[in-house]
């Protein structure tokens, strides 16, 4: 009796946090992102540095985004994004993160460091 109460809690509250999470849109991180001058574009998003803890806020990373003179980064919002790094067997799985969008200024190419990832961005 007592283990499945214990099993009812714990899917209850899977349930719960599964669909809480179905509304936060789902970001495949892209490796190259090319925009025109003026587009706005999703870049990057950032998952907690420890695994389950709640997306940073865009104020706790805005000042280790990358330099850029081609555009300016804004705060995208929460987002869900896969991420390897949260499982013992590197699996990934999609795990709650902060958007990051980037909106083009001026053409040029340059390769950003987002956080040990790479992207190579090109504005036109």
């Amino acid at each position: 009796m007592t283990r499945n109460a214990i099993a009812l809690g714990l899917a209850a509250a899977i349930a719960i946090a599964a669909s809480a999470r179905a509304d936060q849109p789902q970001w495949t991180l892209p490796q190259t992102v090319s925009v025109a001058v003026g587009q706005t574009a999703p870049i990057y998003a950032k998952r907690a540095d420890t695994c389950g803890n709640p997306a940073p806020t865009f104020d706790e990373i805005r000042n280790r985004l990358p330099r850029t003179a081609l555009g300016t980064f804004s705060d995208a919002g929460v987002v869900q994004r896969m991420s390897g790094s949260c499982t013992p067997d590197k699996r990934a799985v999609w795990v709650e993160a902060r958007g990051i969008a980037f909106t083009a200024a001026k053409p040029g190419s340059e390769i950003l460091r987002f956080f040990g990832d790479s992207v190579s961005l090109s504005v036109r």
